[in-house]
């Protein structure tokens, strides 16, 4: 077995010779269903437009509870039931020159709920509710949510060049799909070339600062991801993502599997698929797709609505789902039946590798 080597770089996808039959795969079950899927969010995005409603604070602060969350600390200042999230140093860039280089929010919890008190981006105070939800998701969607994707492609490459059969289930669709988001004249990622945009569901951060940022690690400087999910409470979000990580810690224990492949692995599976899950159960909000616009047409409200159900809500073939549920090996079967002691509903969409 060659040594373990698992690199952070979502840009590593190449249709190299020994992960062909990766591609052909991808082409011949997952593809198709973003085809079949379009049409499904050409029709259901229309029907939202008379339902969606403004973010509120109580959205804006429910969707850090995703994995974001592991930025979220205590007030500066000691204020009890006082939090906030800090990003100082962001390389993101969107449509029209605009970069995202840095955020901060501030909110309170209570007995009467949520409050967002503060928010800032680059330096200037921003109090409309549109654009704070919209450059929140917009750094969800392109850095955290990224990040579970950063060690995918090395992972697959690992399993394939060594043949790690237990592992087969894992190494399906990655490395295709990070090569269509990051190649592919369909790409839903700004660039030159795409027709996403005249499809509906472009989107407006640039291919090259996803890259860039993907790899941007200083939000998380001086703290323990994993402790400070910890610290949120077991039933939180980020607290069932601890106990997960400990499941397949034990899981892989029992099965013989290398242990340095634990937070590739756990990223890949559960970190991707859940954060997939999570962040799309807000599809009735109102908001552009672009942090700088203050208002949201009705064509920049289907736009953002199109780009939800394409991209950010899970899209698996019916016949080979390649979630854990459904495959009958035993390494998978086990993990499922421990992440179903944490919670039977997150156990069902945890896919063995990316797939969406």
């Amino acid at each position: 077995m060659k040594p373990t080597l698992i690199l952070p770089r979502i840009d590593d996808c190449e249709c190299t010779p020994s992960v062909q039959h990766l591609f052909w795969r991808h082409h011949l079950l997952q593809s198709p269903m973003y085809y079949i899927r379009w049409i499904y969010a050409t029709l259901y995005s229309l029907y939202l437009l008379f339902v969606m409603r403004v973010p509120t604070d109580r959205d804006i602060v429910g969707y850090i509870g995703t994995t974001m969350a592991m930025l979220i600390r205590p007030a500066t200042d000691g204020k009890s039931g006082e939090y906030e999230v800090t990003v100082r140093d962001c390389k993101l860039r969107a449509l029209g020159g605009y970069k995202l280089k840095n955020m901060s929010l501030r909110f309170k919890t209570g007995k009467r709920g949520v409050q967002v008190l503060c928010f800032t981006r680059n330096g200037v105070k921003i109090d409309n509710r549109y654009q704070i939800f919209s450059t929140i998701y917009f750094y969800h969607i392109h850095s955290i949510h990224t990040k579970s994707h950063l060690f995918s492609n090395s992972l697959v490459r690992h399993i394939v060049d060594n043949d790690v059969k237990i592992l087969q289930e894992s190494s399906y669709t990655s490395i295709p799909l990070h090569y269509g988001l990051l190649h592919s004249s369909v790409s839903a990622l700004a660039r030159d070339g795409n027709v996403s945009r005249y499809l509906g569901y472009g989107n407006v951060g640039t291919r090259e600062s996803l890259v860039e940022e993907s790899r941007n690690m200083s939000a998380f400087a001086g703290h323990q991801a994993m402790e400070h999910w910890k610290s949120h409470g077991k039933d939180s979000f980020a607290g069932k993502l601890y106990r997960s990580r400990l499941a397949l810690q034990n899981v892989m224990k029992r099965h013989k599997i290398d242990p340095k492949l634990l937070d590739p692995l756990f990223n890949h599976t559960i970190v991707h698929s859940l954060d997939h899950d999570g962040s799309s159960k807000w599809s009735f909000l109102r908001f552009s797709l672009h942090p700088l616009d203050t208002e949201c047409s009705i064509y920049q409200a289907f736009n953002t609505s199109m780009f939800r159900i394409l991209i950010t809500q899970p899209n698996l073939n019916p016949l080979a789902p390649n979630t854990i549920r459904s495959i009958n090996k035993p390494f998978y079967q086990d993990l499922y039946r421990e992440l179903r002691k944490i919670d039977p509903k997150m156990a069902d969409v945890v896919t063995a590798s990316v797939m969406f």
